[in-house]
């Protein structure tokens, strides 16, 4: 409907209303994502994808909360810890595979 706005957005899987994320925003002043977040309430978005590096942003801006977006910091604070477990994980299993790739690669020695 014209001259209606979406009452909430999805950020990460969680609906956050449409007054949360204007609060957001300008918490994030002067930053793209602030920018970014207006124009999707502008354009009557209904799903805003953030990066990584964007969740970290909210989560550090919103570390003395208000209680609209309480929800939204404990949400990706999570997923930011299952992204850097994930990430470990991958950093370590990567190390075991050239370890195992370079034992591999070696000539094997004549045994007496």
């Amino acid at each position: 409907m014209p001259g209606t706005t979406r009452a909430a957005i999805s950020l990460c899987g969680l609906d956050v209303r449409a007054d949360s994320i204007r609060l957001l925003a300008s918490k994030l002043d002067g930053d793209p994502l602030a920018t970014k977040l207006e124009r999707a309430l502008d354009n009557d978005n209904s799903i805003v994808a953030l990066s990584f590096e964007e969740r970290e942003l909210i989560v550090d801006v919103l570390a003395v909360d208000p209680a609209a977006l309480a929800g939204l910091r404990t949400e990706l604070g999570a997923q930011l810890r299952r992204h850097n477990d994930q990430t470990v994980k991958r950093e370590r299993a990567n190390r075991y595979r050239e370890i195992a790739d370079r034992r591999a690669a070696q000539p094997e020695r004549p045994s007496r």
